[in-house]
């Protein structure tokens, strides 16, 4: 577990991401809304998608230096084709903060942790 602080001072808890076994299941199958920070090793367009999912999310996806690059918001998967996504950010990013919760970050936003 960790926290991420917001510009405005929110606190999110998050779970980390920090491996590839955690990286590849994320949040799949989880029924409880929680946030999750994904960490990787290098700078890339790491793409998402939304296999086993429950809810929605946002993708806030942040570069080296903890800035917000892009935003997407994300639909799990269904049986129906035009749900399988893959998204992916506009630029390369080093970390992923997926969260079902509202918030106010937009492009540009510096996070810590």
């Amino acid at each position: 577990m960790a926290s991420i602080t917001l510009p405005d001072n929110t606190v999110i808890d998050v779970e980390l991401a920090d491996n590839h076994f955690k990286r590849v299941n994320g949040l799949s199958g989880c029924k409880e809304k929680k946030s999750m920070l994904f960490t990787f090793p290098f700078s890339f367009k790491w793409g998402f998608w939304m296999p086993f999912m429950n809810f929605s999310l946002s993708m806030i996806y942040l570069n080296k230096n903890k800035e917000v690059i892009d935003i997407l918001h994300a639909e799990p998967m269904t049986a129906n084709p035009k749900t399988w996504k893959i998204y992916k950010p506009s630029k390369a990013c080093k970390y992923v903060l997926e969260t079902p919760f509202e918030h106010n970050i937009k492009k540009g936003d510096v996070l810590s942790w």
